[in-house]
């Protein structure tokens, strides 16, 4: 049981932790390999220049829109609680579009059932508006195209509800029963980038999209977010266009049924993603009008209004895979919201998050440092052991009953190190996910750092360093040197090892010490707030480790109980040999 001022359990943790990481970046390095399948999506009729555009205004207390007279779309989507990220004076100071300059382009066609080649494109009509209607709770606009070819009309109705970032959206015809048997929509998104770093929001910006229905249980499902994908789903409940805080989300009041959509990364320029859908509507009533209904929502992506609309919309926030989602949705959100409520600085409410889930996770802590103190003072029995022992494989089995039994003597368990190390490693990645989605953290300053959800940058390179980036993140650095001081400490902890084992295992000190200079490189872009909480953590688990060695964990009683459960087994086993020789005795005798 040699070691290099390191116990087994430290090392296990330390390559898991190495692999995690190593896997996390793998998928997060892009990928640009194009996909083979490929799907249908119809051509937009680009509306003619000579047309005069004019816009309709539509707002409520958090939204605007403008609604074009060409296509009767949508053409403006202002945001007005929120900011987007300004490089001019680098802070989210610029008004925060999420539709503009024709982004967003939707259209309906309708095909002449008897005429081949004869059809009504919406983008090609011009929208006038029928009607407007602002009641207190409800804003409404009525968009009215006229049939090119004959008598009848066609309809978009636009509806807004006060404080709300869904818009209603419904579609109705009259007159237009020639024209109802085919009626195909399509709709096409450009996606603003809107943060400071465009690769990080990149990666956080892709399509997902819900399938099933009741009574079987409804899947939220996604595309790539670095590939070109294509892909046809045979039904869809609603399909959203996320980005990193923000989402774009096309809920119809009925399943749609054959929908194929793609997904398309741009390397430059001002747009992130081009996401297309396109999808044939079933009139369910015969021979009879067209009327299909769809919601439209604009709007952050803030976990407890998303699940207010019992669509399963909050399963677009990436809070990760698996148990580690589990973990960020019902543990730090929990401790995040709750001290939230005390309206400190967003920096401060990071730092005692940090401080509760540490004293929330004391008991591992001491467990792990009572695991290596004994393991310390019981160094020179397993020294025997091994000397005893030395003879190869062939002395193996007798040796490990040799150590069960010591450790048995002794009362401790060497796996449960390895356990605890296990059980905090889901806690340590899940916060990889959980600073970079949290919408409230966007934008929020603390001491020098500009923006907690994303990095903090003291010194800016002309040039790009693999896996450390273009500039220099001071949390990143301390929160380097906070680790590499924990580790300096709590390996000093194990100084009287003599010098025949230390070159038992030559490398162990190299590839603990290495630890903080992997770090740095790995988080150096990642959200500030997550270096901020490993900072303080790693601060907290220094003064844990002098806290319990100067007031908890007296070494000279835990060696006296070591001496006292030896000297209670061996007059253990020494009145059972008197019992058996007496009972020989006595048994001759008769």
């Amino acid at each position: 049981m040699k070691d290099n001022r390191l116990d087994y359990s430290s090392i296990i943790g330390l390559f898991l932790i190495l692999f995690i990481l190593t896997i996390f970046t793998y998928f997060n390095v892009n990928n640009n390999q194009e996909k083979k399948e490929t799907i249908y999506i119809s051509k937009k009729i680009i509306p003619s220049k000579k047309k005069k555009n004019n816009f309709f205004s539509l707002e409520n207390n958090v939204l605007k829109l403008k609604i074009s007279c060409i296509g009767g779309m949508i053409s403006e989507v202002f945001l007005k609680k929120y900011k987007a990220y300004n490089n001019s004076f680098s802070s989210h100071s610029r008004d925060l579009y999420l539709v503009k300059n024709s982004s967003l382009e939707y259209n309906i066609s309708f095909s002449k059932k008897k005429k081949k080649g004869i059809n009504i494109n919406t983008n090609t009509l011009i929208f006038k508006p029928f009607s407007i209607t602002n009641l207190k709770k409800i804003r409404i606009i009525v968009m009215r195209a006229k049939n090119p070819y004959g008598e009848g009309f066609l309809d978009f109705i636009y509806t807004i509800k006060k404080n709300q970032y869904d818009v209603g959206f419904y579609v109705r015809t009259k007159n237009f029963h020639s024209f109802n048997k085919s009626v195909f929509l399509n709709l096409e998104q450009k996606v603003f980038s809107l943060e400071k770093d465009r690769d990080w929001e990149n990666s956080y910006t892709q399509v997902y999209y819900s399938t099933g229905s009741s009574p079987k249980p409804k899947k939220v499902k996604y595309l790539s977010e670095k590939n070109i994908e294509n892909k046809g789903i045979p039904d869809i409940n609603w399909i959203a266009h996320k980005q990193q805080f923000f989402s774009f989300i096309f809920i119809p009041e009925e399943i749609l049924r054959n929908v194929f959509i793609r997904s398309e990364n741009f390397s430059s320029g001002y747009f992130l993603k081009k996401i297309q859908f396109y999808t044939k509507i079933k009139n369910s009533k015969k021979n009879k009008e067209f009327y299909f209904s769809f919601r439209f929502y604009f709007g952050p992506l803030d976990f407890n209004s998303l699940k207010e609309y019992q669509s399963g919309f909050e399963n677009i926030i990436p809070f990760g895979w698996g148990f580690l989602k589990w973990i960020n949705k019902y543990f730090f959100l929990i401790i995040f919201q709750f001290l939230e409520k005390t309206n400190l600085n967003y920096g401060v409410i990071i730092i005692l998050m940090t401080i509760v889930v540490k004293f929330i996770l004391y008991p591992i802590t001491y467990k792990q440092y009572k695991l290596s103190a004994i393991m310390k003072l019981i160094r020179p029995e397993i020294e025997e052991i091994n000397k005893k022992y030395s003879n190869g494989s062939k002395d193996a089995l007798k040796k490990q009953r040799a150590m069960m039994e010591l450790y048995h003597k002794v009362g401790i368990n060497p796996m449960s190190g390895c356990i605890s190390t296990l059980f905090q490693i889901p806690i340590f990645y899940s916060l990889f996910k959980f600073f970079p989605t949290i919408i409230n953290l966007r934008g929020k300053s603390f001491l020098w750092v500009e923006d907690l959800t994303s990095y903090d940058s003291i010194l800016e390179f002309p040039f790009f360093i693999p896996f450390y980036g273009n500039h220099v993140s001071l949390l990143t650095l301390l929160y380097s040197l906070a680790l590499l001081v924990y580790t300096r400490i709590s390996n000093s902890e194990n100084k009287d090892i003599s010098k025949k084992e230390t070159n038992s295992i030559p490398n162990m000190n190299f590839i603990l010490y290495l630890t903080p200079i992997i770090m740095l490189l790995f988080i150096n872009s990642y959200a500030s707030a997550l270096s901020l909480y490993y900072f303080t953590s790693n601060i907290i688990n220094i003064g844990f480790l002098f806290f319990i060695k100067k007031f908890i964990l007296d070494e000279q009683k835990i060696l006296m109980k070591i001496q006292d459960k030896k000297l209670k087994k061996h007059s253990h086993w020494r009145t059972m040999i008197k019992k058996i020789i007496n009972k020989k005795i006595t048994e001759s005798k008769t």
